[in-house]
């Protein structure tokens, strides 16, 4: 609206458009104050997912080094096995052996 016909407003018009204009205020205050309130709850799941992926990468590092770990010991139990079967002078493969030794174990 210009300045001419604001001019031309009565004081009850003026009076009625300062009150809607601050109830428009007050409605986009509070539109502003839920934004906020949801920024920060999404702001907060963000971090908790960081932190799970994290966690999740810190899981499967550490099953990685056990799975390695696992691999390391078949390697020297089928070498500690073959050095068996050599010194017995048996035919029977050291996977064989493992194999059999790890169904008797179950």
């Amino acid at each position: 609206m210009k300045e001419k016909d604001l001019r031309r407003l009565k004081r009850v018009e003026l009076l009625d458009m300062l009150i809607e204009q601050g109830r428009l205020v007050e409605a986009q205050e509070e539109e502003i104050r839920k934004l906020k309130e949801q920024c920060e709850e999404l702001t907060r799941r963000l971090e908790d997912r960081r932190i799970d992926l994290e966690k999740t990468g810190s899981i499967a590092e550490a099953s990685l080094r056990i799975a390695n770990v696992f691999m390391a010991a078949e390697d020297a139990a089928k070498i500690y096995l073959e050095n068996l079967r050599q010194r017995s002078g048996s035919d029977v493969p050291a996977e064989k052996a493992l194999d059999d030794a790890m169904k008797e174990l179950s």
